[in-house]
C-alpha cells in the first residue's frame, strides 16, 4: 500500500473512533440494545428474579407494531415532475418533459415494487421506532441483473443508526454533511474479491484478514458472528468540485481508492422518529415506553407471586398430637388425645383490588398516549363504519409528523435513484414497467434530453385500509341499489377479494349490456 493511501485509511478511521466515542456519549449503543431486547420480549434480561415469576406483557411490541401498520397502511408511490417545465419551454418541449416524467415515474414505480421496498420501508421505521433514526444507503451493484449489453443496477439497503456517523453530528441535514462514514462488518472473502476486481495486487489483499471487531453492533446478536469469517470496513462519502466521491477500506488496506462517483446528491438518505434538537440522532418511541412496560412487568409478576403463595387455604396442626398431616381423600389420620384444637384452617390472603386497576389502567393511559387507542388497535365493534373511522383518523394525528418524515424520506430515496439514473445509466437502455393493464411495457431511456433538467420527487400516497374499503363497498352498494350505476361499473370499482370469480362476473355483465336493446 502507497504511503499516501495508509494516510488516507488512518485518517478515516480516526475519524471512525471519534464518532464512536460521540455515540458513546449520548448512550446510542446501549440505548438501541435495550430497546431491541425490549421489542423481541427479553424484558427481564440481567434480572435475578429470586423465584419471583418473570411475565412478559409486551406492550411495547403491540404499540410500535400499531405504529408501523399505521404509517405504512396506505398505498405509496413516486411521481417525478420537471420544476419550472410549463415556463420555460415551447408546448413541444413541455410534451416532451411531461411523457419523460411519466415514464420516469412508471419505471421508479415498477423498481420500487420490484425491489419489494415496502418491506424495507417497514423495517427502516421499526429501526426508527428503536433507534432513533433510519438510514437507506443506495450503491451500484455491478452483479445485478440488468438488460442485455448493459451491467449493474442500483440497489438499496438499510443501514444501522450505529453504524453512519456524520461529519456534523449537530443536524440531520444529510446534504450538508463535510463527510459520511458507513461502517460496517462483510465476510472477509467478499471483501478480497472486491480488492481484487478493483486491481489490488494479491500480496495485498492479503492484509484483509478477519477481526472481532464486532462489539459495537445493533443489538445483541449483531455481536455474535461465526468465528475468522468477518472483517470491518469502512465507506467514506464526501462532496468535491460538485460530486460525491467514494472510498472504502478496512484498518489494514484501502479497497476502493477515492473515486468521483459522478453522483449530485449523497447516496444515503434518513429519518428521525423524533427530532432532537442540535444532533443527528432522533428520540426512539421506544425509549418513553420502557419503563411503563418494566412496571407493568413487575406489577403482575407480583401479583402472580402473591397468588402463587397465597390463594389457597392451609392446614396447621399440632405435631404433637398428629405425626402426619395427609391430603389423600378418605384416609384416616391419627390422633393422640383430644381432637379438640388439633388442626386450623387458614383462609386464603386477598389481594387488594385497587392494585390490578393500577395495572390496567397503566397499561390503558400508556397505549393512549400513544395514540394506540382502542379504535386505532381494532378493538372496536364494526357497527358505525363512519364513526370508527373518524375516532381512527383522530388517533393517528400523533403520528403526522412521522408521516412527513416517512414521505419525506420516500421522496429523497426517489432523487438519489434518479440520480443514479442519470450518471450509471447508458443511453438507450431498456427501461421496464407495467402499464395500466398490468402488463409488461419498456422504453428507450435517452437520458440526454432530461439531464439538464431539474427534477423533483415526490411520495403520492393513497386510502387503502380497511375501513377505508368497507366504506367504498358500502357507498358502491347504495349507488347501485339507486341504479346510479351499472353492475359492470360496480365490479369494475370494488376492491380485490370482496367477489369471487370477478372477472368471470364482469366478462358475463359485459355479454348482457351488448344483448340488452
Amino acid at each position: 500500500m502507497k504511503k499516501q493511501e495508509r494516510k488516507i485509511c488512518r485518517d478515516d478511521w480516526q475519524l471512525l473512533e471519534e464518532g464512536k466515542n460521540y455515540k458513546r456519549q449520548i448512550g446510542l449503543y446501549e440505548l438501541v440494545k435495550r430497546n431491541e431486547r425490549f421489542y423481541r420480549g427479553d424484558q427481564w434480561h440481567g434480572v435475578k428474579s429470586g423465584g419471583l415469576p418473570t411475565p412478559v406483557f409486551n406492550v411495547f411490541k403491540r404499540v410500535i407494531n400499531h405504529f408501523i401498520s399505521t404509517l405504512m397502511s396506505q398505498k405509496i408511490s413516486l411521481r417525478y415532475t420537471a420544476e419550472s417545465c410549463d415556463l420555460l419551454h415551447t408546448p413541444e418541449k413541455r410534451r416532451q418533459l411531461e411523457e419523460g416524467c411519466a415514464l420516469l415515474s412508471h419505471y421508479m414505480n415498477y423498481r420500487f415494487d420490484r425491489d419489494s421496498m415496502e418491506k424495507l420501508l417497514s423495517d427502516g421505521l421499526l429501526d426508527a421506532a428503536l433507534s432513533g433514526n433510519c438510514f437507506a444507503y443506495v450503491y451500484w451493484d455491478r452483479d445485478k441483473n440488468a438488460p442485455k449489453g448493459y451491467r449493474g443496477d442500483f440497489a438499496t439497503t438499510l443501514i444501522d443508526a450505529v453504524n453512519v456517523f456524520f461529519g456534523d453530528v449537530n443536524t440531520s441535514d444529510i446534504e450538508s454533511q463535510p463527510y459520511i462514514l458507513i461502517a460496517g462488518r462483510e465476510l472477509t472473502n467478499n471483501l478480497i474479491r472486491e480488492a481484487k476486481d478493483n486491481g489490488m495486487h494479491e500480496e495485498e489483499c492479503r492484509r484483509i484478514t478477519p477481526d472481532s471487531d464486532s462489539a459495537e453492533q445493533a443489538g445483541d446478536f449483531g455481536a455474535i458472528e461465526l468465528p475468522g469469517t468477518k472483517c470491518a470496513s469502512l465507506i467514506k462519502l464526501w462532496k468535491e468540485g460538485g460530486t460525491v466521491w467514494y472510498e472504502k477500506s478496512t484498518r489494514s488496506c484501502v479497497i476502493t481508492p477515492p473515486t468521483d462517483t459522478g453522483l449530485k446528491r449523497y447516496p444515503v438518505t434518513g429519518m428521525c422518529w423524533d427530532n432532537v434538537k442540535n444532533s443527528c440522532h432522533g428520540e426512539a418511541v421506544a425509549t418513553g415506553l420502557s419503563e411503563n412496560q418494566l412496571y407493568i412487568n413487575k406489577a403482575f409478576a407480583m401479583v402472580m407471586k402473591h397468588m402463587l403463595d397465597v390463594s389457597f387455604s392451609k392446614v396447621v396442626y399440632n405435631d404433637t398430637i398428629i405425626d402426619e398431616w395427609t391430603n389423600a381423600i378418605g384416609e384416616a389420620i391419627a390422633v393422640h388425645g383430644d381432637v379438640e384444637g388439633a388442626v386450623e384452617r387458614i383462609e386464603p390472603g386477598t389481594l387488594q383490588s385497587g392494585f390490578l386497576e393500577l395495572i390496567n389502567m397503566t397499561m390503558s393511559v400508556t397505549k393512549e398516549l400513544m395514540g394506540a387507542t382502542d379504535a386505532a388497535l381494532g378493538n372496536v365493534q364494526p357497527i358505525n363504519t363512519s364513526a370508527i373511522i373518524a375516532l381512527q383518523n383522530a388517533s393517528n394525528l400523533p403520528l403526522e409528523n412521522q408521516k412527513r418524515s416517512l414521505y419525506r424520506f420516500i421522496a429523497d430515496l426517489g432523487m438519489i435513484w434518479l440520480d443514479y439514473l442519470f450518471h450509471y445509466y447508458g443511453e438507450g437502455r431498456i427501461l421496464f414497467y407495467k402499464d395500466k393493464s398490468g402488463k409488461m411495457a419498456g422504453y428507450s431511456f435517452e437520458g440526454k434530453t432530461l439531464y439538464e433538467m431539474t427534477f423533483s420527487c415526490y411520495a403520492e400516497v393513497g386510502p387503502s385500509s380497511y375501513w377505508s374499503e368497507i366504506t367504498s363497498v358500502n357507498t358502491l352498494d347504495s349507488l347501485l341499489k339507486r341504479g346510479f350505476i351499472t353492475l359492470k361499473q360496480y365490479l369494475e370499482r370494488i376492491p380485490e377479494g370482496y367477489i369471487p370469480d370477478k372477472d368471470k362476473l364482469l366478462e358475463e355483465a359485459a355479454s348482457g349490456e351488448k344483448e340488452t336493446p
